[in-house]
């Protein structure tokens, strides 16, 4: 396996984690 695609990959999952953990705070704070 490329290690490009790695990296690739694991930036998609940290964003994956980074933009539903906000999304789950601002619905948080605007209930």
């Amino acid at each position: 396996m490329n290690n490009r695609w790695f990296k690739i990959v694991v930036y998609v999952m940290l964003f994956a984690l980074l933009t539903s953990t906000i999304l789950m705070s601002v619905g948080w704070l605007f209930e």
